[in-house]
């Protein structure tokens, strides 16, 4: 079942939600998504059903009921970048948080598409400015310091830039990025390790940084200096004990939130519909969730080896909303690895006769398999339904001591099983001997590093999907087979409904 656990700004302080965050173990949940933003701290894990009320809060959260600021903007984007965070990963997740994603982003753009609840919503950049103007400080004369390079910090330069700021300064922990952002607006640009120095020149100070701990402390800044500080980070940017010293007025994310709420005005019946829609959505989600589990899981056959299984997690990462069983069978290749394919004995489906018979006994319904393992001829009552592309299609070469192929003493005993790359080898060495070579890619790098052969030719990205790249002694510039790296899916002919679930992300 999925579930989620928050701590927000309704129920918690600041002081609180940071050292939640500072303690927080998402090992204990397993795949997960982390939902960090000012107000919140939230974690949604698990898999099968999704209850109705982990739908809603989420719902909530990404068209923004649940902000401080009532239908502020920047939730919907937070709420993606965390999805997209914990896709990018390399943890699996669940099939149910994938959906419960996909329909929050989705309700959050409509909500903001048909009603008007974000409409005069005050961002944290605008209430910024205003506690500003509330103090009353000339802007064309007082030295303004901003610290953090992001989207926040950027709205408020351009904010200030109308006001009629003159003399502006950003700092930042990089000074390469500080540079890209400060130069169409002009501003001067300091590292962050310079505090020290620009801090004792500060009228205002707005920090928005990314930091996971305080960075700006009592003793940076002047005791004989009026100072107006604003701290819009999470976790804080700007000690608390700061606000003891006499000369500094200090506003947390709290205080910016809470000074701002009087001048929020979003119309009852804008949040009413918001409301329905989401009810809707959350009615779509469950016929959605009960349609899953009367989905047929599809049966997959694939070779045993590390690399066919982790192809079949590739091509599956395409659908994350389909349920699949893996069986793994071993071809007539992995049997006899003593046929040679260097020489014209190895029949045209070495690698796939086993699968293909699992298809047509109805043992499977799919296959996957290395595009270029596929025989020039199917057999005839089976179809590839789907083709993926490559993320690399080139050779590499391994090699002991990792030298180059122009590197190698003449003599040295290349492996490959290709005739394609036998052909091409010789071209550029043709004093070098090519000899055949078996074995999952695991066993040809062993067969480099034992000492057996000099070296071996191997697809890239074999490698790379096996996390092998430290292996790559030079990538060549061969021309190399042109289903190289792509990924096929097989079945048997007429079965319409598995070409319509594969068609995601299919080149076909």
């Amino acid at each position: 079942m999925i579930q989620y656990k928050s701590i927000n700004h309704l129920t918690t302080s600041l002081k609180e939600r940071e050292d939640y965050f500072s303690h927080l173990n998402r090992d204990d949940v397993g795949p997960s998504v982390l939902l960090q933003t000012c107000n919140r701290v939230e974690l949604y894990y698990g898999d099968g059903d999704i209850p109705d009320t982990v739908a809603r809060h989420l719902f909530r959260v990404v068209c923004g009921l649940e902000s401080a600021i009532t239908g502020e903007r920047a939730v919907q984007g937070q709420v993606k970048e965390a999805y997209q965070a914990a896709r990018q990963s390399g943890v699996k997740l669940s099939a149910g948080l994938h959906k419960l994603f996909e329909c929050a982003l989705q309700i959050g753009k409509r909500v903001r598409n048909e009603t008007e609840i974000s409409h005069g919503a005050v961002s944290h950049s605008l209430a910024a400015i205003e506690i500003i103007e509330q103090q009353h400080i000339n802007l064309s004369n007082a030295h303004i310091t901003i610290i953090g390079v992001n989207k926040l910090t950027e709205d408020i330069i351009k904010f200030l830039k109308n006001k009629g700021a003159k003399v502006m300064m950003l700092a930042n922990r990089t000074e390469e990025k500080a540079r890209r952002m400060a130069a169409p607006y002009g501003i001067d640009v300091r590292q962050l390790d310079e505090k020290d120095d620009f801090l004792q020149h500060t009228d205002i100070l707005i920090s928005a940084t990314s930091a996971d701990h305080a960075i700006i402390f009592k003793e940076d800044l002047n005791p004989n200096r009026k100072l107006l500080a604003i701290d819009l980070a999470f976790p804080r940017d700007i000690d608390p004990s700061v606000a003891d010293m006499q000369q500094v007025t200090l506003y947390n994310l709290q205080d910016v939130e809470r000074k701002v709420q009087a001048n929020i005005a979003v119309r009852e019946d804008e949040v009413q519909k918001a409301e329905l829609m989401i009810e809707e959505e959350i009615g779509l989600l469950r016929e959605i969730m009960e349609r899953r589990r009367k989905h047929h899981t599809v049966r997959i056959v694939a070779r045993g080896s590390r690399l066919s299984q982790l192809q079949v997690k590739e091509v599956m990462q395409h659908l994350p909303d389909v349920p699949y069983k893996l069986k793994v069978k071993a071809s007539l290749g992995d049997k006899n690895q003593h046929i040679s394919l260097l020489n014209g004995e190895a029949p045209d489906d070495i690698f796939t006769r086993e699968l293909d018979q699992a298809l047509l006994k109805g043992e499977a319904d799919v296959a996957i398999h290395s595009a270029k393992d596929l025989p020039e001829q199917l057999n005839g009552g089976l179809e590839v339904i789907a083709l993926y592309e490559a993320f690399d299609k080139t050779d590499a070469l391994v090699s002991r001591d990792n030298q180059t192929l122009a590197a190698l003493p003449t003599g040295s005993r290349i492996g490959t099983s290709s005739p394609l790359r036998r052909q091409e080898l010789l071209a550029m060495r043709p004093d070098l001997e090519v000899v055949s070579i078996r074995g999952c890619i695991e066993d040809r790098v062993r067969q480099v590093r034992s000492g057996q052969i000099d070296a071996a030719i191997v697809a890239t990205c074999a490698l790379k999907r096996l996390g092998m790249e430290g292996e790559i002694a030079e990538i060549l510039s061969f021309t190399t087979h042109p289903m190289q790296g792509r990924l096929a899916v097989t079945a048997r002919k007429g079965r319409n409904d598995l070409k319509a679930i594969f068609a995601k992300g299919s080149i076909l």
